[in-house]
């Protein structure tokens, strides 16, 4: 998993594949106040919008995608924890949407937490595990973001 800050996006340039970085470039420069939460096209990839609250990570799956990478960017979230863990060291896959590319795994032991804000991003790879929309300190609270799904096989 790779996170940063938009302000310095130039940083990730060299670490981040180009194509990924493009597309996070073009999400970190996206006029989000004149759009509605729904799906747009970033370099003709699917990026979702959406407006949602924060809840307890209890009520939250940890979840993970086999063709897809998550490139997440927060357009307005006071906070956000990610709580992440890596594939190899989840629990059991314990439900599974092969249609979406979404995979729910059973998490036992600790997680590591991520806390982001507005102008944060996230870049999620299959092996990533993350269990998104988790309240910060702050409890929960309505964000606002971006998750495109970059394909593996555009790599």
């Amino acid at each position: 998993m790779i996170f940063g800050n938009a302000k310095c996006l130039q940083n990730y340039k060299n670490q981040v594949p180009a194509a990924i970085y493009d597309c996070l470039e073009k999400m970190a420069t996206f006029d989000f106040t004149g759009v509605k939460d729904g799906k747009y096209q970033i370099n003709g990839y699917d990026m979702s919008v959406e407006s949602t609250m924060t809840e307890l990570s209890s009520n939250r799956k940890l979840e993970g995608h086999k063709k897809f990478i998550d490139v997440v960017y927060e357009v307005d979230a006071e906070e956000e924890i990610i709580g992440c863990r890596f594939l190899l060291s989840a629990g059991k896959e314990a439900e599974s949407y092969p249609e979406r590319d979404l995979y729910f795994f059973e998490s036992e032991g600790e997680e590591s937490k991520i806390l982001l804000h507005t102008g944060d991003f996230a870049i999620c790879f299959p092996f990533d595990l993350h269990r998104p929309l988790c309240q910060g300190t702050k409890g929960a609270k309505q964000i606002r973001k971006a998750v495109l799904e970059f394909p593996m096989n555009q790599l």
